[in-house]
């Protein structure tokens, strides 16, 4: 984390600020976005736990969780003939949820007092609370989840993925060696759950045998659309996608448990896919705007060999985590993205 956003400061606008926090005020401001969800009180108890035992200290308040790191200065002033002591400090706020936010804000250093003397207290704050989010991301349940994160998104192995962990994470206090023994239980499960899924492309082609030509999802039994036929005489249709398809089209089979809109005659013509988060398949390009996008990841890469626009589309197989934050829709570059808010 603190490699990869060293110096970066970003500012929430009101309409896209999460849950009310609205934090424009301070004299410096770090907010950091990590695609994974904590909702469980058992697993925010967790993370303030894992907090607590390195010494930092710890406050919990509904879905946030205050983490504050305290350090003291000492100068010896020559005018005076005494020696000077000041206690600052840091906090760094978790807003747990769908998605995680991780917010710190340095605060001028008058608020601590007359400490004139202090040198480069800014640098020294957010260097704290670099650490303070660096040491989230190696001890925590976080860093459970964004190892499984990696695995799923990047095709990481375990070894990869923590790989990548340890090196976004270089100011860590006391980090946990992840690497020692079998896999965390927290990540592991992500594979086989990709394997029971079997999701299609790539992916699947590493995981299992290659499908039949009506591809049935492993078994999964809602699964009626097959991506191969003698639909070949089709041409790439430009965007944008019609946001009033559900009125004019009519649902002609599922694809591992995603609607699918027709018209359908793979493998030229896949129709638009998905209930919530909508995709016309024969506008995509697989650009992947979409996917990078997506806080939540919500997309995953299907195969669709022998379409004319791609060979490949974004897969909405976690359809029903979508926060509706309309990211993957603002970003597509030939507009074929179309999310309906539930209700």
């Amino acid at each position: 984390m603190s490699t990869l956003l060293t110096d970066r400061v970003w500012v929430m606008l009101s309409e896209v600020a999460k849950r009310g926090v609205y934090p424009l005020h301070a004299s410096r401001l770090g907010l950091y976005r990590i695609p994974i969800d904590l909702t469980s009180n058992t697993e925010i108890t967790q993370v303030a736990n894992e907090m607590k035992k390195l010494g930092f200290s710890v406050d919990t308040y509904a879905d946030r969780i205050y983490i504050t790191y305290k350090w003291t200065e000492e100068e010896f002033d020559q005018m005076e003939q005494k020696r000077l002591k000041a206690n600052l400090s840091i906090m760094v706020e978790i807003v747990t949820g769908e998605v995680v936010d991780i917010i710190y804000q340095i605060k001028p250093l008058e608020y601590f007092g007359d400490h004139y003397w202090i040198k480069n207290y800014r640098t020294k704050a957010d260097q704290n609370a670099k650490m303070i989010l660096d040491t989230i991301l190696l001890n925590t349940k976080i860093g459970d989840k964004l190892i499984a994160h990696y695995q799923k998104a990047n095709k990481l192995s375990f070894e990869d993925a923590v790989k990548k962990l340890q090196d976004l994470s270089p100011l860590a206090k006391s980090p946990k060696n992840r690497l020692a023994g079998p896999p965390n239980t927290e990540t592991s499960p992500q594979i086989s759950e990709s394997k029971a899924q079997s999701i299609a492309g790539s992916e699947q082609k590493q995981l299992e045998a290659p499908p039949s030509p009506q591809m049935s999802a492993a078994g999964s039994g809602n699964t009626t659309i097959s991506l191969t036929g003698d639909g070949t005489s089709y041409s790439k249709v430009e965007g944008p996608i019609d946001p009033d398809f559900k009125s004019k089209r009519s649902v002609v089979g599922t694809f591992q448990g995603i609607k699918v809109w027709g018209d359908v005659d793979a493998p030229g013509r896949l129709g638009i896919w998905g209930s919530e988060v909508t995709v016309d398949f024969d506008i995509c390009v697989a650009d992947g705007a979409c996917i990078e996008a997506c806080p939540v990841n919500v997309f995953e890469w299907l195969d669709t060999p022998g379409h004319p626009a791609s060979e490949k589309k974004p897969f909405m197989i976690r359809e029903k985590d979508c926060i509706f934050c309309m990211a993957c829709e603002n970003v597509c570059p030939p507009q074929c993205v179309k999310i309906f808010n539930k209700g």
